[in-house]
């Protein structure tokens, strides 16, 4: 065999693997570290241009700084001087996917409760030329995208739970049950107008629609560790959702206000036990004020403990309720009424439908080629164990709401 213009191939040692690995565990930690300052450099150019173009009149930037939770949305903390005065903005970076339309219904509502008397909500500072909200442009997978980006007051309190971390006292569940009462009230007689229409169907619509949205999401060719599992859980799933359906009478019959959509402690400031501050309007849109009620629940009383993981705390829950239920009883026409007294149950099912609807949108279609598998199969198993826990505990729950 001539080998003069052949390269030959030799066993490499276990010693030459481990170097080979030691360099690229060096390789990949200088990438990440080089691609979060360059991240944090364009976020920083972002919002230098974002102030230099249309806010120019509230001062200069003396320092930005993110503030990290959520999932789909950046946040920042920026701080101004004009005059020799210092103050406190809090700048949203919207996800990619949000319209005008969308973006616009928010920020209406938000006006609407904030003349209402609802004081808790952070109110918008408009640009120079009296608009809430800006887009800008930016480079995504080569492809020219743009942005919403808007200032808002930066809100008192302390960020003290997250949508996880949420053992709040009983004093403070009382409260939050209060805080969504008084912006359910303070909502109740906002109107869209025509451009101000959320895109995402209402309740009545959506989680029936979950079972041809699931089947579909399922039988689509990935080979990932998630669409396995979801694929092995969902006629669980599909169970769950007949023996919880709501009627097209009940859905009907249903009290709707503007709701706030993504309701947790983690969407809350706190001073001491009081709630002083509710943020993060994006999922708000006009639908049933019971699935407000069950989803903020859902969350706020939702255990994450390993011992009870996904079962909902009947004492956190009746704090809530009965802070809820304060607030309006001088609003009878906002009391729960007893349709939605009689689907509560079935409600709090299907805000468990609901999460598992955004937990596939999020990770396992938008971004499936960078989905964290485990994380994501966390939340999938923390659903379902919910539902399994609503099943058997569904009488202690309706004795919450009584008749």
């Amino acid at each position: 065999m001539d080998v003069s213009k052949m390269k030959q191939i030799v066993r490499v040692s276990p010693h030459q693997f481990e170097e080979c690995r030691d360099y690229l565990v060096k390789g990949r930690k200088v990438l990440e570290e080089t691609y979060a300052a360059v991240e944090s450099q364009v976020l920083n150019n972002q919002i230098y241009e974002l102030f230099d173009q249309h806010f120019g009149h509230l001062g200069q930037i003396q320092e930005i700084h993110e503030v990290f939770g959520g999932y789909t949305n950046r946040s920042f903390g920026v701080l101004i001087e004009r005059d020799g005065q210092r103050t406190d903005y809090f700048v949203r970076k919207y996800k990619a996917e949000a319209t005008d339309n969308d973006v616009a219904m928010e920020h209406a509502l938000i006006a609407h409760v904030l003349a209402n008397g609802f004081e808790e909500a952070a109110g918008i500072y408009p640009t120079a030329d009296g608009r809430t909200f800006v887009r800008l442009n930016e480079l995504k997978n080569g492809k020219t995208v743009s942005r919403v980006f808007t200032v808002y007051r930066f809100l008192r309190g302390l960020d003290k739970y997250t949508w996880i971390e949420n053992k709040s006292t009983p004093r403070e569940f009382v409260n939050l049950g209060a805080l969504l009462a008084r912006y359910h009230k303070a909502a109740a007689t906002f109107v869209p107008a025509d451009d101000q229409r959320k895109t995402e169907p209402k309740v009545r619509a959506l989680i029936p629609d979950f079972v041809r949205i699931f089947k579909q999401r399922a039988a689509q060719p990935l080979e990932t560790l998630f669409h396995a599992n979801f694929n092995a859980v969902l006629p669980a799933i599909l169970g769950y959702m007949e023996r919880f359906a709501v009627s097209p009478e009940e859905y009907g019959a249903l009290l709707e206000v503007p709701v706030h959509g993504d309701y947790h402690a983690g969407n809350v400031k706190f001073d001491g036990e009081e709630t002083v501050g509710l943020f993060d309007f994006d999922w708000s849109k006009v639908d049933a004020r019971i699935f407000d009620v069950c989803l903020g629940l859902v969350y706020c009383c939702g255990s994450w403990d390993m011992e009870n993981d996904g079962a909902l705390r009947l004492e956190d829950c009746r704090n809530f309720v009965r802070g809820y239920n304060g607030v309006l009883k001088d609003a009878p026409a906002l009391a729960l009424s007893p349709v939605e007294r009689r689907v509560f149950v079935r409600m709090l099912a299907g805000a468990h439908f609901y999460l598992i609807y955004w937990l596939t949108e999020l990770w396992y279609y938008l971004d499936a080629d960078n989905i964290n598998s485990y994380e994501a199969l966390s939340y999938l198993t923390h659903f379902l164990r919910g539902l399994n826990w609503l099943e058997t505990n569904a009488e202690a729950l309706q004795e919450i709401v009584g008749s």
